[in-house]
């Protein structure tokens, strides 16, 4: 088995997803699968399908944020999820890794390394195949036709990566979105019926920057109530907070939603001159591929 690198030829379709927006990319049944890379930002962002034992090569002194999507591999961050409660870095530290088990990785490097929060929505536009359908969008804009308790907020999102399997389910969706200061982006527990439109999942989100400096995840009661806040920095991801059982799947309500407690994002409240954005990957996990351990 030859060894893997980013440079590998894509083996990964990309095409308009023609229902949700954004991208779908179709992953091959097995072996290993390169997708082809996009950058936004001083961020470049890639996925890979990785079969067991196979060795990825990544590019000598670039550290990125390496997230396990699905499987495991041989160094840190190991697996997809961190414990409930718990923050942990997904620098990776070493230039090669292998995966346990067949794995599915989003690989993100950083060309400045040093983090450096975005100050105008314009310095993070996506280019690469298709980018024309990665374009960023205010809360408001997108959600409008349902709520208006976004409107005014300094909240942005973008059209993601639908990655699928060679039958065309979802496997995960991964999408971007960025809070200014003080920004509340509301208080959910994703209990909706799910659609095909907008289907159950297990999130955790992983922080490109944390441009307000104490932007995090919050949890509390009820909306309203007292939050307990998580604060999250560049780099590091959370464990759940959804729900799971005794074997770490995750617990569906009736309605086939995954449950989770009342929670939310909440951007830092540091006053500066200039606004600075917190800048978060949301990685939302079709339950039948999560198992936290």
């Amino acid at each position: 088995m030859q060894d893997a690198s980013l440079e590998t030829p894509s083996l990964v379709s990309v095409e308009p997803h023609a229902k949700r927006g954004g991208l779908a990319l179709r992953f091959p049944a097995a072996g290993l699968a390169i997708s082809p890379r996009w950058h936004f930002g001083a961020f470049g962002v890639q996925f890979v399908q990785l079969p067991a034992d196979q060795l990825l090569v990544l590019p000598e002194g670039s550290a990125p944020y390496l997230k396990v999507i699905t499987g495991m591999i041989d160094s840190e961050p190991h697996r997809p999820f961190p414990p409930r409660g718990r923050v942990t870095s997904t620098r990776c530290a070493t230039s090669r890794v292998t995966a346990l088990q067949d794995s599915l990785l989003c690989v993100i490097t950083d060309a400045e390394m040093a983090p450096s929060a975005p100050s105008d929505m314009a310095q993070l536009t996506f280019t690469g195949e298709f980018s024309e359908y990665l374009g960023w969008q205010s809360f408001h804009e997108k959600f409008a036709a349902v709520t208006d308790i976004f409107d005014g907020l300094d909240a942005h999102m973008v059209p993601g990566f639908h990655l699928l399997d060679a039958e065309e389910s979802e496997i995960a969706y991964v999408h971007f979105w960025t809070t200014g200061p003080k920004v509340d982006v509301s208080t959910h527990n994703h209990a909706q019926p799910p659609s095909e439109l907008a289907p159950a999942f297990a999130e955790v989100h992983l922080v490109l920057r944390n441009g307000t400096g104490t932007g995090g995840m919050y949890e509390c009661e009820r909306p309203g109530s007292p939050r307990h806040r998580t604060v999250i920095q560049a780099g590091e991801e959370h464990g759940p907070f959804f729900f799971t059982d005794a074997h770490g799947r995750p617990l569906l309500l009736d309605n086939g939603a995954v449950a989770y407690p009342w929670h939310g994002w909440q951007g830092g409240d540091t006053d500066t001159s200039t606004t600075r954005y917190d800048l978060v990957a949301a990685f939302e996990i079709n339950p039948a591929h999560v198992r936290v351990i």
